[in-house]
């Protein structure tokens, strides 16, 4: 631990020595761009180290969790016309803490790859979902619009891609909150049970209908009920789903009474309906009738800035969960990460992390020989033309060329465009065999 240096006179030359802070200036830089870096903590006498804006959200947050009702050292920083708040604990001397905040609001002040969460973020993380990357603004503004309205909503992304919790965040920011949230994953039904489980029975509908049901569609009344993969609903169902939405009302399997419901509706799909619709496997009075409130959610391969985001988060759950104490990845485990292309999304990446939890030692590292073999080893292109692997990495190749066209082959801002560190971005240049020399 730091104690001071002796100077020239024999004396002491008080503040840390200026590697040390180097390295917390490197560690912080690096915390704000996603990526995890050794910090000097110790080397301060501090066990953590937090910077807040003026909202009083997080910045960036190093070293161990503040127990609640710990002693904490708390500074102001002032950065031109932002102002943050940063806390150090345990407390530390004035030479030790002045040195630090002057570094930190250097660094506040010259760069702009510190900002504070953004609203979107924050929005996000009210309705559980952790995001950070700029891809998610747009979604987040349509659900602001969408859910406080009586409006259809229809979720379009890739499975895995987190549609169901932007269908509960509607739910949750709506008028109906304290109502029931009901969900219908419509391919894990098998078809012939799937009627009387929206509908119901009436008593003697069929073999084994010993009592009168109610089915998921009365259960939801009050609320909402989301539709997961509606596109696999049957043709005869679509027909009974259109016409209980329009009448606002459903007859139960064996019952010819009609019972009126008062629910709200979100579905969710990664299927293309209007292809669906053209190719007649989809009605188009129902895709009419859902196809109101739109909001697409990117593959997670498109949200660069969350890979890491969302894997430290999960590791922070599995750790606590499974008894680890604190995790963290090495930082040859994070290229790993940034470098997969995600296929399974956000579904993928919580296995995967969960998987490298379980296999850490307590309070240790998360290597990238944890993590599935499928994550820590590329991919080879596929042979055949259009293969899915193939593609994902087309489109990858894509944006980190068009990046760097935007940046004149500057890897640096390229990188921060993609919402990337650099060094993943070199890492990915390299497996996706993209090359160009950077302009004059």
């Amino acid at each position: 631990m730091y104690v001071g240096n002796a100077d020239s006179g024999g004396g002491t030359r008080s503040g840390p020595p200026s590697e040390i802070l180097r390295a917390l200036r490197d560690a912080v830089a690096a915390a704000a761009s996603g990526e995890e870096r050794e910090a000097p903590l110790h080397a301060l006498g501090l066990s953590s180290l937090s910077i807040v804006d003026g909202d009083g959200r997080d910045v960036v947050r190093l070293g161990e969790p503040l127990a609640s009702g710990c002693d904490v050292l708390r500074r102001a920083l002032d950065a031109g016309s932002a102002r943050f708040e940063l806390a150090l604990a345990p407390p530390v001397t004035d030479d030790v803490s002045s040195p630090i905040a002057l570094l930190l609001e250097t660094l506040l002040y010259r760069a702009d790859g510190l900002p504070a969460p953004s609203d979107f973020a924050e929005g996000w993380r009210r309705v559980g979902v952790v995001t950070g990357d700029a891809s998610m603004c747009e979604p987040y503004r349509r659900l602001q619009h969408f859910a406080p309205q009586s409006v259809t909503v229809l979720v379009l992304g890739e499975s895995g891609s987190g549609k169901e919790a932007v269908a509960r965040a509607v739910h949750t920011l709506s008028a109906r909150a304290g109502g029931p949230f009901v969900s219908v994953n419509v391919p894990a039904i098998p078809a012939g049970l799937l009627e009387s489980e929206l509908f119901g029975h009436a008593r003697g509908a069929f073999t084994g209908a010993e009592r009168d049901r109610r089915g998921l569609l009365e259960e939801a009344s009050g609320g909402t009920i989301f539709f997961d993969e509606i596109g696999d609903l049957t043709s005869a169902l679509q027909a009974k789903l259109l016409r209980a939405l329009q009448e606002r009302e459903i007859r139960r399997v064996g019952e010819n009474r009609a019972r009126a419901v008062d629910l709200r509706v979100v579905s969710a799909t990664s299927r293309d309906l209007a292809k669906e619709v053209e190719a007649g496997r989809f009605r188009e009075d129902l895709y009419y009738r859902l196809h109101v409130g739109i909001i697409a959610l990117p593959p997670l391969r498109d949200r660069g800035r969350d890979i890491l985001l969302l894997a430290r988060h999960f590791l922070d759950r599995y750790a606590k969960e499974f008894g680890r104490g604190p995790l963290r990845f090495t930082p040859e485990a994070q290229p790993a990460l940034l470098a997969h292309g995600w296929p399974g999304n956000v579904r993928e990446l919580q296995n995967a992390v969960c998987q490298a939890a379980a296999l850490a030692e307590p309070r240790g590292t998360v290597s990238a020989e944890l993590l599935p073999g499928s994550v820590r080893r590329p991919a080879r292109p596929s042979a055949v033309v259009g293969d899915y692997r193939s593609r994902v990495a087309a489109h990858r190749r894509r944006l980190v060329r068009e990046a760097l066209e935007r940046s004149g082959g500057n890897r640096s801002r390229a990188a921060k465009d993609l919402g990337l560190s650099r060094q993943a971005l070199l890492y990915l240049m390299k497996e996706l065999g993209v090359t160009m020399a950077r302009r004059p």
